[in-house]
């Protein structure tokens, strides 16, 4: 019987690996606020649950997004979500997600996280 090995050029780097756990936190987050909120458990001045539902939404499809692009090698789009991420929580005032945006955009500029995302366009 033969073993196949599916064998990266790259492994995926910690910076990366920190980008894309943020950005799940992220979500459970937005999702676990808003339920917070719309149950009554916790009470937020101003808190609008359905801007926090929305903005959680549309952090999933960014996580989504930011698999599909790093998995593509395209970085440039990659980097444009992640800005994108970051105009999505103002309307909510996600502090959190501007935090995360903002080092996951300082991240994305890392050399290893370049070259592993140049490296799928390649392939």
């Amino acid at each position: 019987m033969e073993t196949i090995t599916l064998k990266s050029d790259l492994k995926k780097p910690v910076a990366l690996r920190i980008i894309m756990v943020s950005f799940l936190l992220k979500v459970f987050i937005a999702f676990g606020l808003f339920y917070a909120i719309n149950t009554g458990k916790l009470e937020i001045p101003n808190a609008n649950p359905k801007f926090i539902l929305y903005t959680a939404i549309v952090y999933v499809i960014n996580l989504i997004g930011l698999i599909a692009t790093a998995l593509n090698g395209k970085l440039q789009i990659y980097r444009a979500i992640i800005i994108f991420d970051f105009i999505v929580s103002i309307p909510a005032k996600a502090i959190i997600g501007f935090i995360v945006a903002g080092y996951s955009f300082a991240l994305s500029f890392h050399p290893k996280v370049k070259a592993f995302i140049l490296s799928k366009s390649k392939s």
